[in-house]
């Protein structure tokens, strides 16, 4: 029989910038450790997913020691980026060793990812955790996307309430975004339209020329 597949719809950059700014403030008013844990991981999980161009399921895989040691060693080095550590079984990597992604501190769009891996792994030091996946549970083991999904609903409809420019009313988020592939359509979108642009603005530049 016939599947009826409803795929993810792209996360505009507008819905984006919504969505980080109620991460902000929740952080700001966040008054115990486990709000603050579960504020970080959502606003960690979103600039990964978005910045990184990665799958849900592919942020999980975001290892803890990996990010304090690349933090720190960025840190004494003077640069300015962050290095995201995957482990396990990803793009030819078997849980032995690290896929490596680097990643600006701060985008062109406005996307602070440095501020929130650092919030992250700072959060989850408070709780005693120092190493095993940057993502978990209570007791430490590896948390899964549904769970983040529902955090990133329930802010999708705060954005959509607030700003319907960001996200039409008519738009069912329930049924149409979530974090399996919404973040990585929706970078995939800005990056086309920011080529189109060039395009367009090369194209006039060599009309003008003659």
């Amino acid at each position: 029989m016939a599947q009826d597949v409803c795929q993810d719809w792209a996360i505009s950059l507008p819905a984006m910038h919504g969505l980080m700014n109620i991460l902000e403030g929740e952080s700001n008013q966040a008054e115990n450790v486990m709000t603050r844990v579960w504020v970080a991981s959502l606003g960690a999980f979103a600039v990964i997913g978005f910045c990184g161009s990665f799958r849900g399921s592919e942020v999980l895989l975001s290892d803890l020691y990996g990010l304090r040691k690349f933090l720190e060693d960025t840190e004494k080095s003077g640069r300015d980026h962050v290095v995201m550590p995957l482990l396990g079984w990803f793009k030819g990597e078997q849980n032995t060793c690290y896929h490596l992604s680097f990643m600006a501190s701060v985008t062109s769009l406005g996307i602070h990812i440095k501020r929130w891996v650092e919030q992250l792994v700072r959060v989850q030091e408070q709780e005693g955790r120092t190493h095993g996946p940057a993502f978990c549970d209570r007791a430490g083991k590896i948390a899964r996307a549904f769970e983040y999904e529902v955090g990133f609903i329930e802010r999708l409809l705060e954005v959509q309430a607030s700003d319907p420019e960001a996200i039409s009313p008519e738009v069912d988020i329930h049924g149409q975004f979530g974090v399996s592939q919404s973040y990585r359509r929706g970078v995939t979108s800005v990056v086309r339209t920011r080529c189109i642009q060039l395009i367009n603005r090369w194209r006039t530049v060599e009309k003008a020329r003659g």
